[in-house]
């Protein structure tokens, strides 16, 4: 028990202890009283003493260290041989000497000496720590200029490592008055000169890898494959597109989507699908595509890439409104014919594409008069080759209108096949936009119009998409680089072995479909993200590269001094402060500068 009137130790300050029944209170020099139990405090001396003493100066610690090295002792005892008495002050001089570490440190109660190789140890550990402190106290004085020297990795690494999204702290950064956050961090490993604009950090704030998962895919599951190869199918796609996914064909009576069937190797479960599941999606950057499955998938299911593709075909014949009425689901092979949009349009005017064309026509009409939001705002390209970025405007092509309308057809016929069988599945859907009356004409009534749409919604329950005008949607046509896609066509690949009465894996229930699909939708949501700020960051840094870049801006939203302009040259959208501008009008604008770390771009109107 401690004593009334003892001199202790409670959290490393030294206290005088006042029994007070089966507690007892604490009085400090500094400080309120606080209450405690004995176990919370450590014994210095018994006293009695009435205040805390000042530590006894002096004391002969080495030679009481030589006497005692690689024992234990008392502190009265090491007071003893320090001071020559072993009173309060003196007691406490011995503690604090302890609690320096070195060359005594205490062990519970009592006081170890160390030995001469421990305090060996221990001092080159101390002279570490404070050379350490001396050169992080120098990079920190250096790095307050924006100067760094060679070796101070260790130090801005930590910098390096917040601006990537890999910690979310950093005591280098708030040592030099940075902010704890990544672009704070970005900022100042640029001032710095460690980074330039061709570091492109969100990828990996995204948390996406950053190549291609290395996993061996199952066996090809290719039971009750119809062979499609005598139809025509044509891959229609952007010239740079290195994954195609899907393809269409007209029979002569109904439309036929095909579509790369890698379920047929990666089953529920697998460690192909667990990653797939873990990534979401493909993230597709300026400086290229990180994948979402092994490049193994798109060696063995990209349609047109062999003589012979593995597909997953959906035949769809509409009535003359434009519904699908009726919906076949089958594995198949087929053999594909690939082409760039420029080089389909010529081919719109006759055989099969001639067909789709009119069935494009027919859809987009349908959906059109049920409601379907058309939004079309002039697109850029943004990719980055030998380092530099690069900008192109995307053009507008006849056949990429009829791809669009054949994708959105077998979304919904699979949503159609899926609901006719009760079969839980991947649902997609929108809410109908805000109303469109009165909006603007041109561009700035593009733009409103994209205002004015709701966000996108996953469940297992089919409702109707609103923005394409359907009634329930599925997302089909690209299960090589978007996992709810694959987890598609994973129910679907179940349920016709179910139909045809074959063993195979089951199909998933509905609380684990809804589970995967959270996950996916999360997911996705963050590659989407990465994506946009990765195509603008390399925006902006083709900008810097052009000081004083002019082009034309078009107002799309003007109001309280200020306008929205989008620059279709370079597909951005800035604010600028402005003089009631009219809505459509096109003005000159100059580059000022850009905070690459902020993603933020200012111009003036010229």
């Amino acid at each position: 028990m401690i004593p009334d009137g003892a001199l202790v130790f409670y959290k490393n300050k030294a206290a005088v202890a006042r029994r007070d029944g089966d507690r007892i209170e604490l009085s400090f020099k500094e400080g309120s009283p606080v209450r405690v139990r004995d176990k919370d405090v450590e014994l210095v001396h018994r006293g009695p003493v009435k205040t805390v003493p000042a530590p006894a100066a002096g004391g002969e610690f080495e030679p009481a260290w030589e006497m005692t090295a690689g024992t234990s002792l008392g502190l009265a005892e090491l007071a003893e041989l320090a001071f020559g008495t072993a009173g309060p002050a003196e007691a406490l001089a011995c503690r604090l000497a302890a609690a320096e570490g070195s060359p005594f440190r205490m062990d519970g109660e009592m006081v170890a000496s160390m030995s001469a190789e421990e305090r060996s140890a221990e001092d080159s550990r101390r002279r570490r720590k404070e050379s350490e402190a001396s050169e992080r106290a120098a990079f920190v004085e250096r790095a307050k200029r924006h100067a760094v020297e060679r070796g101070d990795e260790r130090f801005w690494g930590e910098i390096e490592a917040l601006a990537l999204g890999r910690t979310q702290k950093s005591r280098a950064a708030g040592d030099i008055g940075v902010g704890e956050n990544p672009e704070s961090a970005q900022a100042w490993l640029i001032k710095a000169g460690i980074w330039t604009a061709r570091v492109n950090p969100h990828p990996s704030r995204s948390g996406h890898p950053s190549k291609a998962p290395e996993l061996e895919l199952g066996p090809d599951d290719d039971e009750g494959r119809v062979d499609l190869r005598s139809m025509e199918a044509w891959a229609i796609d952007n010239a740079w597109s290195h994954d195609p996914d899907d393809a269409i064909s007209w029979d002569g009576e109904a439309v036929w989507v095909h579509v790369a069937d890698p379920a047929s190797a990666i089953v529920p479960g697998s460690a192909a699908d667990v990653e797939a599941s873990n990534r979401s999606g493909t993230l597709y950057l300026p400086e290229g595509a990180i994948p979402m499955l092994p490049d193994a998938a798109l060696d063995r299911f990209g349609l047109g890439l062999a003589d012979t593709s593995r597909a997953l075909s959906f035949r769809i014949a509409m009535d003359g409104d434009g519904l699908a009425r009726e919906v076949t689901v089958t594995p198949s092979l087929v053999r594909v014919k690939r082409a760039s949009y420029a080089e389909a349009d010529p081919l719109l005017a006759c055989g099969a594409l001639a067909s789709l064309a009119k069935a494009a026509e027919l859809r987009k009409a349908y959906r059109l008069r049920n409601g379907a939001v058309d939004i079309a705002i002039p697109e850029v390209r943004v990719w980055v080759e030998d380092g530099e970025p690069r900008i192109s405007p995307v053009g507008q092509y006849a056949s990429s209108a009829v791809v669009r309308e054949m994708m959105v057809l077998a979304g919904e016929g699979l949503a159609r096949w899926a609901f006719d069988r009760g079969l839980p599945f991947p649902y997609y859907s929108q809410e109908a936009p805000g109303s469109r009356d009165d909006l603007p004409g041109g561009l700035a009534g593009e733009f409103a119009k994209r205002r004015l749409m709701k966000a996108g919604m996953a469940g297992v329950q089919p409702r109707a998409h609103q923005g394409l005008g359907v009634t329930m949607y599925a997302q089909a046509t690209s299960p090589l680089r978007r996992y709810g896609d694959l987890l598609g066509h994973q129910q679907a690949r179940a349920a016709l072995a179910a139909e045809a009465g074959r063993a195979y894996y089951p199909v998933l229930p509905a609380d684990e479909l809804s589970m995967r699909m959270a996950r996916a939708a999360a997911g996705a949501q963050a590659v989407r993200k990465a994506e946009r700020q990765s195509e603008l960051h390399w925006t902006l840094a083709w900008l810097l590269d052009r000081p004083g870049w002019e082009g034309d801006a078009v107002v799309v939203q003007a109001g309280n001094g200020d306008a929205l302009l989008y620059l279709p040259e370079i597909g951005l959208e800035t604010r600028v402060r402005a003089a009631a501008p009219g809505l459509n009008e096109t003005l000159r604008v100059r580059f000022q500068q850009a905070d690459i770390s902020r993603l933020e771009a200012r111009f003036s109107v010229i």
